[in-house]
């Protein structure tokens, strides 16, 4: 089709799939059905776009016919039309102003989400409270905890981390979680695991974490120690180097693991390591499947953290580990310890609107912040925004 044949005044619609970022110098448009993209640095298409995502024109304009002929809005044009992210209209062939439907992220506080949907209501506020990681060692008194577990509700999945053997009393909180309906899981060294009773059979899983060096001794007997476990079993790989990243697979095949993961390690000298293996590039990136609501849950959320509390042996709760404490689960209920964390909190909401990602036109495409990002002191992890 000859766009410049017949040249009139047209409406421009941006399809309602179609993600649009745009920072000072650059607009990125991202077709969430088939991941198809554009980039551009041109100044008239970024004054474009801030056009038509202004809400009250919700993704359509009037293109003049002069606006048309304009090279880099033509070329534009043609561009969109081609991936199928746009189109234009003749005015003459519309009685009125098209209308589009553009999905808008609404809320410029992420805390406001919440508040203005009454979570921290007490009726309300464990809604979105989902799992809690219990953190055992010798200092945990097990009766106050077991006290503390039966006064919430029953719907949270459990994470039960540490060093099982070392509690006292563990077998009485083993038998109280065995009574639990959801799921709980076992998240322990592979120097330190725990056998559970062959009646212990309600929901309960394994996770063992594997570090380097490996004992192999201790690891055979960890493995033979399992061996009558009808329970699903996850290992997890601590690597801090290539090197360890073969070594695991060869250990895999050794001992026929299914259910595996590496999960890299920061040792604070193998940034290398990360760079070449953890950071995203600009491929990485957009080659991921990505829908609205996963780009709406990057500007609300941490994915990672959110609805999630830890309890640590002494009581403490955090949402992250890495940030201030919530509470005391001896002195505060379950409701004023997300309350906290809902209204103060640095965990559950820690999303990428700090320097460099903020002014990122992939902003929204890459995963919430995690752990690495504290562990590394860098607010990103890519290769396509450089730290200053």
């Amino acid at each position: 089709m000859n766009l410049e044949k017949n040249i009139t005044d047209y409406w421009f619609i941006i399809e309602p799939y179609v993600h649009i970022k745009l920072t000072k110098k650059c607009a990125f448009l991202y077709n969430i059905l088939d991941g198809a993209n554009i980039e551009t640095n041109k100044v008239e298409i970024i004054e474009l776009l801030n056009e038509i995502l202004k809400k009250e024109n919700c993704g359509v304009i009037l293109l003049t016919k002069d606006r048309f002929l304009i090279k880099n809005i033509n070329e534009f044009i043609v561009k969109i039309r081609e991936k199928y992210m746009g189109d234009i209209i003749e005015v003459s062939l519309s009685m009125s102003k098209p209308v589009q439907l553009i999905p808008f992220f609404n809320f410029s506080n992420n805390q406001e989400i919440y508040k203005n949907h009454n979570f921290p209501d007490s009726k309300n506020i464990l809604s979105k409270l989902y799992e809690i990681g219990i953190h055992l060692n010798h200092n945990t008194d097990v009766p106050k905890l077991i006290s503390f577990l039966q006064s919430i509700p029953q719907r949270f999945n459990f994470n039960i981390l540490g060093e099982i053997e070392e509690v006292t009393h563990h077998n009485e909180l083993l038998s109280f979680f065995n009574q639990y309906p959801l799921h709980k899981k076992i998240i322990n060294s592979y120097k330190n695991v725990i056998a559970l009773p062959t009646d212990f059979k309600n929901n309960f899983s394994y996770c063992m974490h594997i570090n380097f060096p490996i004992d192999i001794q201790r690891w055979k007997k960890s493995l033979h120690k399992l061996h009558n476990q009808t329970l699903p079993i996850e290992y997890v790989f601590d690597v801090s180097s290539v090197e360890e990243c073969m070594i695991t697979e060869k250990i895999v095949m050794d001992f026929k693991i299914e259910k595996y993961r590496l999960n890299p390690f920061y040792t604070g000298d193998n940034i290398i390591f990360f760079e070449d293996n953890v950071f995203l590039t600009k491929e990485d990136i957009l080659k991921s499947s990505i829908s609205f609501k996963d780009l709406f849950l990057h500007q609300a959320i941490n994915i990672y953290d959110f609805g999630k509390i830890n309890i640590m042996p002494n009581g403490d709760a955090y949402a992250n580990l890495n940030h201030p404490t919530l509470g005391n689960i001896y002195n505060d209920s379950i409701y004023e310890i997300v309350h906290k964390e809902v209204e103060e909190g640095k965990s559950w909401f820690r999303i990428r609107n700090q320097t460099p990602c903020n002014d990122c036109i992939y902003q929204w495409l890459c995963p919430s912040p995690s752990n690495y990002e504290i562990d590394l002191g860098r607010p990103n992890l890519c290769h396509v925004k450089k730290n200053n």
